[in-house]
């Protein structure tokens, strides 16, 4: 079984994307071999009102009676001032199994009381929370997109003020972040982790490979996929796969366990 972390249904406006609804993207699913992905609105990224995303997501995925192939996420902008409602609303009465947070689009700080307040709602209400470092690379960003990317030594004081929150971390530096946030996990109750979509299976000038450095600063427990469809092709992911040189128990564990553990599946 394949599990993915890091799906996307909605439009992008700085360019055109393709598979980028339910019915795009599942066939997408289908041809990589992926059973399940956790999928967000990218119009709830950019709309004032998130919560108008997350229902357009809700009901594409009703639409194509997708249900038990999508894992939804919502995304929550906690300087809205409905931020509380709209989450404990999305949970409850759409069924969304996470929340999904863009500080470096609605521009706050993930230590102010507002972030703090969402993420520890989040934990009392069992769901993870997902920190994508960035949607696409800033190498490949619009003149109008952001320049900023999630900031770690935030990510570092927030997981010490939510300890019993579980978060996942994708689409960056991930074994660079493991290692920073490796005293603070140990401290706390709440699981994190760690995609390896922009991580190195080889051995350059480093002792080890980026991607065998994120097993030892994280643990394999703790390691996830996520293809970051439908702006990326999954294949490179596969090929750090194949190449990372992993015990058929933790190719599991990687593929899915982790995961099936987190949404209790």
């Amino acid at each position: 079984m394949l599990i993915d972390i890091n799906t996307y249904i909605g439009h992008w406006p700085f360019r055109q994307l393709r598979n980028n609804t339910a019915a795009g993207l599942l066939p997408k699913m289908d041809e990589y071999g992926i059973d399940m992905a956790a999928v967000s609105s990218l119009n709830a990224v950019f709309y004032k009102d998130t919560q108008e995303g997350n229902r357009e997501l809700i009901e594409e995925i009703q639409v194509n009676k997708a249900q038990d192939r999508f894992i939804p996420f919502a995304v929550i902008n906690p300087k809205y001032s409905a931020w509380e409602k709209d989450l404990i609303y999305c949970v409850e009465n759409m069924g969304m199994k996470g929340l999904e947070l863009y500080p470096y689009y609605h521009r706050y700080a993930l230590t102010e009381p507002e972030s703090v307040e969402l993420v520890k709602l989040a934990g009392k209400m069992n769901i993870p929370v997902h920190l994508p470092c960035s949607i696409v690379n800033v190498r490949q960003r619009h003149w109008m997109d952001t320049n900023d990317n999630l900031k770690y030594d935030q990510v570092e004081k927030l997981l010490a003020l939510c300890p019993d929150t579980d978060f996942i971390i994708s689409n960056g530096p991930s074994h660079m972040i493991a290692r920073q946030l490796k005293k603070v996990s140990k401290e706390r109750k709440g699981r994190v982790y760690y995609d390896f979509a922009r991580l190195d299976v080889f051995v350059l000038r480093a002792p080890t490979s980026a991607f065998n450095a994120l097993v030892q600063d994280a643990g394999i427990d703790h390691i996830v996929f996520g293809s970051v469809l439908p702006f990326q092709y999954a294949d490179p992911q596969f090929v750090r796969l194949t190449y990372a040189g992993l015990s058929e128990e933790d190719m599991d564990k990687v593929t899915s366990g982790n995961l099936k553990k987190l949404f209790q599946l």
